[in-house]
Formats: structure tokens, sequence, C-alpha cells
């Protein structure tokens, strides 16, 4: 049985120009399908759980619009990004690529990234102009993924931080394959001392053939070493596998048990199932891409159930089909208590899902009152005013753990030129920044098409190349 859904607008993977499509549910799974006048008919799975896809459908929020538009717009998107008075959004994140520059040559790279050659690097100047539009276009915190290629390749690297923080910048993040930072420690502290805030790591397994097979050399050893530091210097951790069937997919699991044993110099990961653009190896395609649903059921499946789908939900952010999360705290037996539970109900009713969640919490935490008080509330009067005789294993001691023992699972789908809906990317939040003082939304920035050719990316940075 075949029912749709929806329409929507979107792109032809083949001229990238922009199309209509619709949405149907088919066999428990919901398929884009789209045509081009001139190319043809193209159809794509956006998810493999029609019944999980809809449920994310009720998290939807009313979101906050950029107080400062770059331009009048939005009836070409997303031909004429800018920001533009049509983005629904406004910034989260801003990605600041100080270099096409990268130390390895990975099969698997979004960005395309070179090794030698001529590539774009923006100036001290430039890098400044970028920060300073990432600030006054911020409405509220600023933060700022430094990114490249591979900005650890540039040695003034320290400087660009410093700048970002006499700038203002709220928090700078910055995106590594940690190669330099476990080769180079006097270079690590001095990125340390000039105010970096977290590390963003890509890390795609727990065994060196998956490096072997992305980056043709082994890396693990380095990974590991990168984290080391990182908690040596108080600097936290993200690690950011991209995962695809047939590369890494089995590993899901093992990478969220080896994050729990390096919490808390660890934060999160961030898995992010691969997407067809930049540069991939001939065997990645249709059949390596996973969606949302499949990579948090192969975490329930690889952990035991110990985080379950529907222990994930939305940011709601960004669209709800973009990225969904888990928040879990590590109890005393080194097991994870979640705290994120779909079934809860959706993120509009803040203090009803709070409650919730509290009491849920307090159900399955162990030794959250010894039974001497009468009920719940007398219960945390106790707790907050010290005066329980439960000296351990409360609600007190719950707060006090899960400040520093926590992990936040996440799942980012990138769009592609196949999986490309409009309607996604007027409301991302996540932004690259360019010289030309536009903000570019992540997933049109990196639209390639079959041949590989770019939409934003190539045309952006071809005029800033030595």
């Amino acid at each position: 049985m075949v029912e749709k859904i929806g329409e929507y607008k979107s792109v032809c993977p083949e001229c990238l120009e922009p199309v209509d499509g619709e949405k149907y549910i088919e066999e428990g799974e919901v398929v884009l399908e789209k045509e081009c006048t001139e190319h043809g008919v193209f159809r794509a799975v956006t998810s493999r759980n029609s019944g999980f896809y809809m449920d994310m459908e009720e998290f939807d929020v009313d979101r906050t619009k950029p107080s400062k538009p770059m331009n009048d717009g939005g009836e070409d998107c997303p031909l004429d990004c800018g920001l533009c008075s049509s983005h629904k959004q406004h910034t989260c994140i801003a990605v600041l690529e100080v270099t096409e520059n990268c130390d390895m040559k990975c099969s698997i790279c979004f960005a395309d990234s070179k090794s030698g050659g001529s590539y774009y690097e923006p100036s001290i100047e430039q890098i400044k102009d970028m920060f300073e539009t990432v600030k006054e276009r911020s409405d509220g915190s600023s933060l700022v993924q430094i990114s490249g290629g591979e900005p650890t390749t540039r040695d003034d690297l320290p400087e660009i931080i410093r700048l970002g923080r006499e700038i203002g910048i709220d928090h700078i993040e910055l995106n590594t394959n940690g190669h330099r930072i476990a080769r180079d420690p006097e270079f690590f502290r001095e990125i340390c001392e000039e105010g970096i805030d977290s590390l963003y790591l890509s890390f795609d397994g727990v065994d060196d053939s998956v490096y072997e097979e992305r980056y043709g050399r082994p890396m693990l050893e380095e990974k590991v070493k990168a984290i080391e530091r990182a908690a040596e210097a108080g600097v936290g951790v993200v690690l950011v596998p991209t995962v695809a069937r047939g590369y890494n997919f089995d590993q899901v699991g093992e990478i969220v048990e080896f994050a729990k044993e390096t919490i808390p110099a660890v934060k999160g990961v961030h898995f992010q199932p691969v997407s067809l653009f930049g540069r991939s190896p001939g065997w990645l395609g249709e059949d390596s891409r996973v969606t949302l649903w499949e990579t948090a059921k192969a975490i329930e499946d690889q952990t035991e159930g110990e985080i379950g789908v529907n222990n994930f939900t939305p940011t709601s952010c960004p669209s709800v089909h973009c990225d969904i999360s888990c928040l879990a705290i590590l109890d005393e037996n080194n097991e994870f208590l979640p705290l994120t539970d779909k079934t809860l109900g959706a993120s509009g009713e803040v203090g009803d899902i709070a409650e919730k969640t509290k009491s849920s919490v307090e159900s399955r935490w162990k030794g959250s009152g010894c039974g001497c008080e009468s009920d719940k509330e007398e219960l945390l009067d106790s707790l907050s005013s010290g005066d329980s005789c439960c000296e351990a294993g409360g609600w007190e001691d719950f707060v006090k753990r899960a400040m520093e023992s926590y992990l936040t699972i996440s799942i980012m789908d990138f769009q592609d030129a196949w999986t490309h809906e409009t309607e996604r990317t007027e409301k991302c939040c996540i932004h690259v920044v360019v010289p030309d003082g536009r903000m570019i939304p992540f997933c049109n920035f990196n639209l390639t098409n079959k041949k590989g050719e770019s939409l934003y990316r190539e045309p952006i940075y071809s005029e800033y190349r030595d």
C-alpha cells in the first residue's frame, strides 16, 4: 500500500536546479520522489520506519527567525542563500573553515579537502571579518566551529582562536582529525591557552580497519592520544563517527561503549550517517546510506538495549528530521541511565515534560530514597534541606553525578542532492560563514551533483584560492 503524506521542494541530483517532489509511505518506509523535466524521476528513502518518522513530527516547534537576514529571497531556494528573509531559524552554530588544506587524503570527505596544490585559506583579516559577521548576526550567544580542511595544518591557529576570543565569540570548537594534536603537545598547549572550548574529533571506529579504509593508515592510537591530551587540558571531546553500511555500521555500539569508558573526557558522540556529497569511494552509494531510525536501532541492538530507540528525541532546533539526541548519565554500576524518552511527549510542553522526566529518573535511580519519607515531595524537600537519612543515592546525589558523568549521543542526518528538502534547509541552524559575508545552511553549502559539481563550496572558494 502506498500513502502520499506530503509535497516538498528539492533539487535535481543531475543539475541542482529546483524541482518539486512528493513524499510517500511505502511498506513502512518514507520515500521521497521528485522529477526534473530534463533528467527524469529520482527516488530516495529518507526513513526506514514511517512510524518513527511521524512520531518526530509531534516534536516540531515555533522557531526564531534570523533578526538580521542578509537579503530578501527564498523564491529560488536553495539558489539564493545568504541567509535570506525566508529562513526560519537563526544561527546556533557557525562553521568557519580556515583552510581547505588537509594532512590526510580521506576516501570519505564531505568537504573534498585538498592535500597539497592550490587551496582556499583565508587571511587573518578575512577570518576577523567572518568572526565579526558571526558576532553581529548571532541572536544571543555565538558558537563557532573552526573547521576545514584540517585546521591544525595552520601554524597560526592559536592566533585565530585568540582573535575569536577578542571579538567576543562565546564558544569555540575545533573540528579535527586529531593527528597534530596527538603528535605536537606544544601546539595543542598553545591552542588551549588561547581558549579552545572543545574538540570535535572524527572517530569512525574502535579498530584500525576502518581507519585503513578511510585514511589509508592506522589512526586509532593517535585518536586515543588526542583524547588523553584533551583530558589533561580539561577540554571536552565530542567523538564524530561518519557511519555507513559496509564500512563501520557494526561498530556503533562499540563506539558508544568506548565513549562510556572515557567519560568525563568525552562529553558526546555525534553520529553522522554518510551523505553523498564531496569525496567518496566507489563502493559508497544508496545501499550504504543509513537513516536516523536505523542508526538509533543499531545503537539499541548493539548496546543490548542500554540506549534505546525511544531515548532519542529531536532537538527541534533544526527540522525534526535532521537530528535526534539522547542524554544519559552513568549510574553507580557504570550503566547508562537515559534521561530522554520520546514517549514522555513533545518538547513544547516544557513544564510537563520536566516533571515527567524527573519522576521517570527518580523511579529508575537506585536508592532515590530508603522509604523513610511518605511521598516524593517529602523526599525531595528532605534532600534539598539536607535532613534526609538517605545520605547517598538520592536525588541530590543523582544531580551531582549528572554534572560530570554524562554523555550526549546524537545523530545528524545531513542532506545530499537525493534527500534534499527545501523545508528542512529553511530550518537549518548550522551555517557556514564565508568571506563575502554570507552565512549559508550547511547542507546547501555542501551540495554536489552526481558529477561532484558543487552548488556553493567550489564557486565561492575558487575566488579566494592562491
